[in-house]
């Protein structure tokens, strides 16, 4: 069995019981477990994958229900930037990149903090300074992206980051060091495969950056997904999980633990 690519609405949940992975059916509030009880879920072009909550085994999705490989053991965390899955040492001793073809990881990075992917590439922070890196893509080698923050997101073009007094949203330039500022206080930070997003603890409200302009387009919550013109939400009580097509909310489904979407 090999991983499969997310398909249908790639809109992902674990449920409120943490007993089932589930996806929405794309269509009113219908959804249909895939697979079995999950702590943490990932999702994007790698796959959908899923830790086991008392192994921790990180596990991917065939693509049929109940169908799922162990791909990996217990990590401190996991990105995914592309097609490519990566992990972090339990110990976060390393950085590795999972080679699909054999079913083995291989180490590309030493010690790092916490890891942050999307389409424009993969980033590691410093384990002692916060300080964050990029992957070139090619063996081990990184090179220096910035200072540290209290978050980073990552859409398919940029690195941006929240500053440690979350006054501040930048935006990576491409060099070391080199940030601009596109936002002001935030208290966190979501990125979209294209767009990114922030949550404001002033209005309580969730506000998107787009053609250099923020906007507020609803609530804050516990999740958030984004996939082409359509933003996910699963409110803060954990009880509804939301659509916003560019217009208006309505409700696909919930209670749940957790939203996930792949863009």
């Amino acid at each position: 069995m090999e991983v499969a690519a997310p398909e249908g609405s790639g809109v992902y949940a674990i449920a409120a019981d943490g007993k089932a992975v589930i996806q929405w059916s794309g269509t009113g509030a219908q959804w249909s477990a895939i697979g079995g009880p999950a702590k943490d879920l990932y999702a994007g072009p790698a796959g959908v994958f899923a830790t086991d909550p008392e192994t921790g085994e990180l596990r991917g999705y065939g693509g049929v229900p109940g169908e799922w490989q162990t791909v990996s053991g217990r990590a401190a965390g996991f990105a995914i930037s592309g097609a490519n899955l990566y992990r972090l040492a339990e110990d976060h001793s390393g950085v590795h990149w999972w080679d699909k073809q054999r079913g083995t990881w291989r180490n590309i990075g030493g010690p790092a903090g916490r890891l942050y992917g999307g389409g424009a590439g993969l980033f590691a922070t410093d384990p002692v300074d916060g300080r964050i890196f990029a992957y070139s893509g090619n063996g081990s080698t990184w090179s220096y992206a910035g200072a540290a923050g209290s978050e980073f997101a990552v859409t398919n073009q940029h690195l941006y980051g929240l500053n440690p007094e979350r006054s501040a949203v930048f935006r990576w330039t491409g060099e070391a060091g080199k940030w601009n500022q596109v936002g002001g206080p935030a208290t966190t930070i979501y990125a979209s495969s294209a767009e990114l997003f922030a949550t404001n603890g002033s209005d309580s409200g969730m506000w998107r950056y787009r053609d250099g302009t923020w906007a507020r387009i609803g609530d804050a919550g516990a999740g958030f997904g984004g996939r082409a013109e359509r933003v996910y939400r699963l409110d803060r009580d954990q009880r509804a999980i939301w659509e916003w097509d560019g217009a208006a909310w309505k409700r696909i489904g919930g209670p749940a633990r957790s939203l996930v979407v792949a863009s």
